[in-house]
């Protein structure tokens, strides 16, 4: 179960429950967190924290209200320019990347850091204005390689380019 944490504008934080904790695990955590922060208890300084605690069970407080709450509180990952393999690392050479974990990095630095990713990317829909530009740096690197590549009729063939 995670720490509470009533300094958090999460309100699974707040009550220090998981996201996917049922109505009773809920009430639970309310209870317990009331018991420990109710003003008639812990002193008017917890007043404030108390109204925190009360407003994260109202939001979280059954399923319907959680669904509303996830709905508007989920926030889209963040976008910095780059995805899951981060910055680029330097030296581009080549057509720069707009999507997937290796944005904005050039196929040149991605061939230098994952040669395997580009395997797995010219064989991709998403890769196929690349494809020549994948193979050439990577018989370049030595790796050869049998690409993918759609016929006319819509199925799919490979050759060996050396």
């Amino acid at each position: 179960m995670p720490v509470p944490d009533a300094g958090s504008s999460d309100a699974y934080a707040v009550l220090g429950v998981d996201r996917n904790a049922d109505d009773k695990t809920i009430a639970s955590a309310h209870r317990r967190m009331a018991r420990r922060h109710h003003p008639d208890l812990a002193g008017e300084s917890a007043t404030r924290q108390m109204m925190h605690i009360n407003a994260a069970f109202e939001a979280i407080r059954d399923a319907a209200a959680r669904a509303k709450y996830d709905a508007v509180r989920t926030p889209p990952p963040p976008r910095d320019g780059t995805g899951g393999a981060g910055k680029p690392p330097g030296r581009p050479s080549g057509s720069v990347l707009d999507f997937g974990r290796h944005v904005g990095w050039s196929l040149g630095e991605i061939a230098r850091v994952d040669a395997g990713y580009l395997v797995w990317l010219a064989d991709r829909a998403e890769g196929e204005p690349y494809r020549d530009e994948i193979d050439d740096i990577l018989i370049g690197m030595g790796i050869p390689r049998r690409r993918a590549y759609a016929t006319a009729d819509g199925t799919w063939g490979r050759f060996s380019r050396s």
